[in-house]
């Protein structure tokens, strides 16, 4: 198993003022310095966090004439983890993700989890998140694409429930260093849904999670994929980069492949695992408490935490809203059946009420 980040040397947290690199902007080199740091090693890492921090005090760049993420270490840290602690291509990977911020300000205009078609996306497993790592500590996330209720919310609504998740996902250290797995379970996926994967939504989806955010996906898995899923996935591979093909596994309806590269004891039975069954109200719920607990987020961030002050009507019934049947309060899931989407629904209930504290736990190990 490759090494977890997830305590670090706090004496290493210190600000970097006094620590004085020359820096030449103009040709993106550093006297007497090299620009690629040993992420192992707790003395290399502060380094890099203190050159990237000139750069951006010396930057003329647009992108960064709000340095107020300067002070920000651990914010600064994602960056230097998704681009391997080389200084430069963090500080390019910073300035991307400040310009796609601000050219696609709607986009991410109420990026929050009491966003009611968020909601939507996330209640159907768009995306949801497992409780356990792969062998490598790396998250694993899931789409059922057959439970998209286009009718109710947009691809680019999918793409804005990710954002959230990611944000989310990446304030632990673990999952900066050691990445993400897709997978994707195209079983049942229609036509007429493949209809509304709109082209310009995808090359959107590609600029930010491939370009813009400091993220790394490690492994990108789809299963039950029907042809025309595979033309789609023909004409957006011109907009990847070498890399992230490379990392894009068709596995069809060959599971044994899949359980190759991702152990069946942490999947869901859905995947053909041996974990507990997938319930994508789980993930859902950490979000919703945990925009409760923390404060709002810096401005240079994508989310916003709006309060909320009633639990959602998924949930529990509003008090002046006493007619809403159970069908509305429907819990989906790619294979439950009525009466256990029932017991989920009075599950839920309880979660709600559960403490923080004790729901963040299975996500933070």
């Amino acid at each position: 198993m490759s090494k977890l980040y997830d305590e670090y040397d706090n004496s290493h947290y210190q600000k970097s003022s006094g620590y004085h690199i020359k820096t030449t902007i103009g040709s993106g080199t550093l006297d007497g310095d090299k620009m690629t740091f040993n992420k192992h090693d707790a003395n290399e890492r502060f380094r890099a966090l203190c050159i990237i921090k000139d750069l951006i005090g010396a930057s003329r760049d647009l992108a960064l004439k709000d340095k107020s993420c300067y002070a920000d270490d651990e914010f600064l840290y994602r960056f230097l983890f998704a681009r391997k602690f080389s200084v430069t291509e963090a500080f390019q990977l910073l300035i991307n993700y400040q310009n796609y911020r601000q050219k696609n300000h709607e986009l991410l205009q109420r990026l929050c989890v009491l966003d009611d078609t968020i909601q939507m996306a996330l209640r159907d497993g768009f995306p949801g998140v497992l409780k356990s790592r792969d062998r490598r500590g790396r998250k694993v996330l899931v789409f059922f694409a057959a439970n998209w209720d286009y009718t109710q919310y947009s691809l680019l609504t999918v793409y804005r429930a990710m954002l959230l998740t990611l944000e989310k996902l990446l304030e632990n250290k673990q999952n900066q260093a050691n990445g993400f797995v897709v997978i994707v379970d195209w079983t049942n996926f229609t036509l007429r849904q493949s209809a509304h994967l709109n082209p310009k939504i995808l090359k959107l989806m590609i600029e930010g999670l491939q370009d813009s955010f400091p993220v790394r996906f490690k492994g990108i898995h789809f299963i039950g994929q029907p042809w025309f899923v595979e033309a789609a996935l023909s004409v957006i591979k011109p907009f990847l980069n070498s890399k992230t093909r490379s990392r894009i596994k068709l596995h069809g309806s060959n599971l044994s492949t899949l359980h190759e590269m991702i152990a069946r004891d942490i999947l869901p039975p859905e995947l053909g695992g041996e974990g507990e069954q997938f319930n994508p109200l789980t993930w859902y719920h950490v979000l919703l408490e945990s925009s409760q607990i923390n404060g709002p987020p810096p401005r240079y961030c994508i989310t916003q935490n709006i309060p909320y002050s009633k639990s959602p009507s998924i949930v529990s019934k509003s008090s002046d809203n006493n007619n809403t049947s159970d069908d509305e309060l429907m819990v989906k899931s790619p294979t439950l059946s009525k009466a256990q989407q029932y017991k989920n629904i009075a599950k839920c209930n309880n979660l709600i009420n559960d403490s923080a504290n004790n729901t963040l736990l299975n996500f933070s190990e």
